[in-house]
């Protein structure tokens, strides 16, 4: 997938592209963002542009240099069979071990075979084991002939202090829900609904979206909804508690996850975008959440002037208290009293 085709992280594909052009591209990159955001696709767009048969140069342009995504090379790359382009992922334990760091090391040791670049892609380089992060500190140092190194990672922190100051750092930011929806109607087949519906509750991340299976998202949404409505009439305080209750628990387990919570409470957040929308009239086709429309337009009047911002920002306290490990309990009960 060339850098034209990646959705969102225009400015790290305009430095990426730029740098190419100019033939100043850094031999060891460290890709550094949340997990799912496309980090690993710009890894393998870069290797295309490095070695690409017929590549799209622009000077004038953000995208200085791109690959053309079709010759033989950009193929190749794409179905993970290019020889002078090497992926290396953490095996069924997670980890990734010095011989298979050495096996790697031992094939850099030769110039290009088929391309004009080779480049070695790790993914997930925080389970580099310490030994095997060592072991590739010399090829850091003095990168051999024509390589380049690029790691990608959720865990910057993770690699060793000597590994990071020997790489170009190159973070990556979360998408919005509108990529995240672009990306699953375009290369997983959702239809348009679905994909919104999923995106708002992706936090960002088209691999965390794709984990979501239909029956969570419906369980999720109602969930999100129910505390809205519970408290949309300013219920009276038991019955706050007991909205409060339903968010913090699971039909199947008797605490929720906190995982499912924070996604739970992602998701009143853009039922709360919504709303405002509803109340301003905006176009139907705008909401985050159709399949909830009706249930929103019921509520809406209730989160009329500023409340509906009110809570928006109550729920987002409660997400960043939820992230600085405070007990799902209180945030829940917290919460159900503020908005």
């Amino acid at each position: 997938m060339p850098f034209h085709a990646i959705v969102g992280h225009r400015r790290q594909t305009a430095l990426l592209a730029r740098a190419i052009e100019r033939g100043a591209l850094p031999p060891t990159l460290l890709f550094a963002g949340p997990m799912g955001v496309g980090k690993w696709r710009v890894a393998l767009a870069t290797a295309q542009a490095l070695n690409c048969l017929e590549p799209r140069r622009s000077p004038d342009r953000p995208l200085a240099v791109d690959a053309c995504g079709t010759c033989r090379a950009c193929e190749r790359i794409a179905r993970g069979i290019h020889v002078d382009v090497i992926a290396v992922e953490p095996d069924e334990k997670a980890s990734i071990k010095i011989d298979v760091v050495r096996d790697v090391l031992s094939r850099t040791s030769y110039r290009p075979f088929e391309g004009r670049r080779r480049v070695v892609i790790v993914r997930d380089a925080d389970t580099l084991e310490p030994q095997a992060q060592n072991a590739l500190l010399k090829s850091l140092e003095e990168p051999p002939p024509a390589t380049v190194f690029i790691m990608t990672t959720a865990v910057p922190g993770a690699l060793l202090p000597t590994v990071r100051s020997r790489s170009m750092t190159l973070r990556f930011g979360r998408l919005t829900a509108d990529e995240v929806s672009a990306v699953l109607v375009r290369d997983h087949e959702q239809t348009e609904p679905e994909a919104r519906a999923v995106a708002a509750m992706a936090d960002g991340s088209v691999g965390q979206a794709l984990s979501f299976g239909s029956t969570d998202v419906a369980v999720l949404r109602e969930t999100a909804l129910l505390l809205l409505t519970q408290t949309a009439g300013r219920a009276d305080v038991q019955g706050r508690l007991q909205a409060a209750g339903a968010v913090a628990s699971s039909p199947s387990k008797k605490d929720r996850p906190r995982e499912e919570l924070a996604v739970v409470l992602r998701l009143a957040a853009s039922m709360l975008r919504d709303i405002e929308a509803i109340n301003a009239g905006a176009d139907p086709r705008v909401l985050a959440n159709p399949v909830a429309a009706a249930e929103l337009r019921a509520i809406a009047c209730d989160f009329g002037g500023d409340r509906a911002r009110e809570a928006f920002v109550a729920v987002d306290r409660a997400l960043v208290a939820l992230g600085r490990n405070a007990g799902p309990k209180v945030v829940t009960e917290w919460l159900s009293m503020q908005i």
